[in-house]
């Protein structure tokens, strides 16, 4: 008997001890799995995120065509204007900005998609004045302008597109944009849009005066790249450049033009 009780207890002194918890193998596996967890739903928050904003951005847009469409029909059918020259003050009274406020207030000129600098300019080292500041995220075709359409320029005031009998297709004529958020378009109310088809790649002129990519939430300058735009008859879309501007023959700003081929 007592030579089992010893060697009973000889075998528990030499028996391991086993213990509770993870290996160094294992925390490692748990910090990979967790990583590629993260990794997949970042990226699917952030798609979350931006289309909410675009939801919320195109809203904004067609509130615009609304007070737009309320404005014209105190005002004969005539188009608002613009006032707002790239790079200085302009005539802020006879903006499409100060305008349409007693319709739909301010609170919508600023986009929720837009992250300019200029909402908020200060005087630089060396600077008297301040530059000016941004009014809107968004801005009105220029083709429907009576002060800054190009046909106003070669013909006379009677040349302008600014009201919807001289408008063919309403549905697919832009009419509000975005602004590019920096340089000197980032304060005006308006784009050059004649100015696009003095080269090979209009979207690269594009960009510096709109924002061609604003619905991406990204600075993609290509003729893929993505925008929200609203059209004279107050409809919103997302656009690719390429469906809205081709050349200077087919895009959906001149009225006289042909629709683009793709997405017209």
């Amino acid at each position: 008997m007592r030579l089992l009780s010893v060697a009973s207890n000889q075998s528990a002194a030499t028996r391991p001890l086993f213990r509770s918890g993870f290996t160094i193998v294992e925390l490692i596996i748990v910090i990979g799995v967790i990583g590629i967890l993260l990794s997949l739903t970042f990226p699917a928050l952030r798609t979350l995120r931006l289309s909410a904003l675009n939801t919320s951005d195109l809203s904004q847009i067609r509130q615009l065509g609304l007070a737009h469409r309320a404005y014209q029909q105190v005002h004969n059918d005539w188009f608002v204007d613009v006032g707002l020259p790239h790079g200085g003050y302009g005539e802020e009274a006879r903006s499409f900005v100060e305008v349409l406020e007693p319709y739909i207030g301010t609170e919508i000129m600023q986009s929720p998609l837009d992250d300019s600098p200029y909402w908020e300019a200060g005087l630089a080292q060396g600077e008297w004045t301040a530059p000016a500041l941004r009014r809107t995220s968004y801005g009105m075709n220029n083709y429907l302008s009576r002060n800054y359409s190009p046909a106003v320029a070669m013909i006379g005031p009677g040349a302008a597109a600014d009201r919807n009998t001289k408008i063919r297709f309403p549905d697919k004529t832009i009419c509000f944009l975005h602004m590019t958020p920096n340089g000197a378009y980032a304060v005006s109310d308006h784009p050059h849009v004649e100015s696009w088809s003095f080269g090979s790649e209009p979207w690269k002129l594009a960009s510096s005066q709109i924002a061609i990519s604003a619905a991406e939430g990204t600075n993609h300058v290509s003729e893929l790249a993505e925008s929200n735009y609203g059209f004279v008859d107050g409809s919103t879309g997302t656009r690719p450049f390429k469906h809205v501007y081709e050349t200077a023959q087919r895009n959906a700003f001149d009225p006289d033009a042909q629709l683009p081929l793709i997405g017209g």
